[in-house]
């Protein structure tokens, strides 16, 4: 959800169209982007650059954008539980950080929204290390109502009605 939300704040707020998004998270994370995002029976990724996009407008973003934070033996984290397994991420996240803002034609944008605090904690502080000029960094935040609907992933162009955990329903679109 945090992928479609930034994009649509960076997308529809920002005016700006970023060419690739590349996730790091937990195997969880990844799993859950795989299911909810990339899998063609609930496609939110898809869905969200039919509605937001300009005709023509493509974002790439498939399974090679998944990044797992990995242990000492490479294994995926299902979670960050541990101090090692936190180690772990601020090392990898520094890592890619450092790595994409190597390229001058490169224009990052990380957000620090979603996941552990520590990993956004870790994402902010390698943009403060490796970050140029041209690099942004964002926090998302939706309404509560939202915040709480499982599927919700972004403010949709038209009214389309989503359930919270409580059985309410809410207009996506006024999100």
């Amino acid at each position: 959800q945090i992928v479609t939300e930034t994009l649509h704040a960076l997308v529809v707020n920002k005016q700006w169209i970023p060419d690739e998004v590349r996730l790091l998270s937990t195997a969880e994370g990844c799993q859950r982007a795989r299911m909810e995002l990339l899998h063609p029976d609930r496609a939110h990724f898809a869905a969200f650059c039919r509605e937001w996009l300009p005709v023509g407008q493509q974002i790439h973003f498939d399974e090679s954008c998944l990044y797992p934070i990995v242990d000492a033996h490479q294994q995926p984290l299902a979670d960050l539980k541990t101090p090692a397994d936190n180690e772990n991420a601020a090392n990898l996240i520094c890592q890619r950080v450092r790595q994409l803002t190597q390229d001058p034609e490169v224009q990052l944008h990380v957000s620090i929204a979603g996941g552990r605090k520590t990993m956004g904690f870790y994402a902010g502080y390698a943009l403060s290390l490796y970050g140029r000029a041209q690099d942004r960094m964002s926090h998302v935040l939706v309404e509560d109502r939202f915040e709480n609907a499982p599927d919700f992933y972004y403010p949709t162009p038209v009214s389309r009605f989503v359930p919270d955990r409580n059985g309410k329903s809410w207009d996506a679109s006024e999100a």
